[in-house]
């Protein structure tokens, strides 16, 4: 009986703990809902009651900071896919555009061409030295007159040159201007118009050049191959290149000294090769490939100086021919011809050289040697000023791509693996042009 008599009261108790709890969740409900007036708070109290919307508020930011960089993430991966899509089509165009048209610049049509077998009895008959050939079409005009102006005072330039001239307006307008410049007219209808670094013409002009060479080759001609975008300090034909008989083709090479990573690395702006059955197998491999492959001539240049055995390929120092390079270093030792490339809008080429100080042509088409000889004089005494240019969109991309070039072949045992072979692949690489 004791025992069911306490039995009884334990649960009396707990049930009375139960009755007063409701109690109390129902008193603070009501007080919820209907609030009395304010109580005073100490500081104190404030302050330990703000601390949990801090915390609130910086998980709001850390989670709208995490939305922002997937975001970043995702937009940079959507826009390198736009790039590579677009980098494709334009491979595909360009190589389709060569295949379309090699045959207008085949080496055949050279060969059996009037015009170049008149060319080679000038070669016989008033040339005592190799010839130095610059392709024209009449967009590259203006550009052409610059570098004659600048090239007029060097003694015995002019005799060794030969424009290829693509249509018959820069044909006739060069003769006008420049009526002693010889010139070889090969009207080429799919160079006519203006075109821009790693297109379908721009690879065309390319081939040609290459099966030029070829037919020259074959007739046992010796010869240059120079653009007109470069400015020439002195002559380089003073230097007596062709003497040398320790290499059979000499190149120019980019990269800042011999030391660079891309240095022996060929530039394709200014070279000389001589005639041999060597040089000839070499230019038919460049022209090869250039039929069928999306890849710069200087990168198949490149690949076949570093791993073909047979032809012997020199390379001018940086003291004597130098890219546009020299112009970002401490600018010691001057080279004595300088190629400006390096935009990829043709258009606006010139008018980039003109904010470096290499602009020699007059609105009316004359010469201005006093510029000329100022620009000499500021390359000797390292005083081109470069931040007075504002660095072109072209300019921009190359020099981020040589950055990356540069780090890729200072990489251990990689990198010298992948010298040969990474100018082969440039356009490819280069999916922001």
């Amino acid at each position: 009986r004791r025992e069911e008599e306490s039995f009884v009261l334990d649960l009396e108790e707990t049930l009375d703990s139960l009755s007063s709890i409701m109690i109390t969740r129902r008193k603070a409900a009501e007080t919820l809902a209907n609030p009395g007036p304010i109580e005073e708070v100490d500081e104190s109290e404030l302050k330990t009651t703000r601390s949990y919307p801090k915390r609130k508020s910086s998980a709001v930011c850390f989670s709208t900071s995490r939305k922002i960089a997937y975001g970043a993430f995702y937009l940079f991966w959507f826009i390198f896919g736009l790039l590579v899509i677009r980098k494709t089509q334009n491979a595909i165009a360009a190589v389709r555009y060569v295949k379309r048209h090699g045959e207008s610049v085949s080496v055949s049509l050279i060969e059996n061409s009037p015009d170049f077998k008149e060319l080679l009895y000038t070669l016989d008959t008033e040339f005592t030295k190799p010839p130095a050939f610059l392709l024209l079409n009449q967009y590259a005009l203006n550009m052409t007159y610059n570098f004659l102006c600048n090239t007029a005072q060097l003694e015995g330039v002019h005799e060794r040159l030969v424009f290829v001239t693509l249509d018959s307006v820069a044909r006739d307008a060069l003769r006008a201007k420049w009526p002693q410049i010889r010139q070889l007219y090969w009207p080429t209808p799919s160079l006519y118009n203006p075109f821009s670094f790693a297109e379908g013409p721009y690879q065309t002009i390319y081939l040609l050049r290459a099966n030029l060479a070829v037919a020259l080759l074959r007739k046992g001609k010796s010869f240059w191959m120079m653009q007109q975008d470069t400015f020439w300090r002195k002559s380089l034909f003073d230097q007596h290149f062709e003497d040398d008989m320790s290499f059979d083709a000499l190149f120019d090479q980019i990269g800042v000294d011999e030391h660079s990573q891309r240095a022996e690395w060929v530039n394709g702006a200014n070279f000389y090769i001589r005639a041999s059955n060597k040089t000839l197998e070499f230019f038919e491999g460049v022209a090869e490939k250039l039929g069928h492959w999306y890849t710069p001539d200087m990168g198949i240049m490149i690949h076949q100086c570093h791993t073909w055995n047979t032809v012997r390929c020199a390379y001018m120092p940086h003291k004597l021919a130098h890219s546009w390079e020299w112009m970002y270093t401490s600018q010691q030792d001057a080279p004595l011809i300088m190629q400006l490339d390096c935009e990829t809008d043709g258009g606006s080429k010139l008018m980039q050289l003109g904010r470096f100080g290499f602009h020699f042509t007059e609105k009316d088409g004359s010469c201005n040697a006093t510029k000329v000889h100022m620009a000499a004089e500021r390359m000797e005494q390292g005083n081109i000023e470069v931040t007075r240019a504002l660095p072109s969109w072209g300019r921009l991309q190359f020099k981020a791509y040589w950055w990356i070039v540069d780090y890729m072949l200072w990489t251990p045992i990689i990198g010298p693996m992948l010298k040969p072979y990474l100018p082969m692949v440039g356009y490819i690489l280069m999916i922001t042009l």
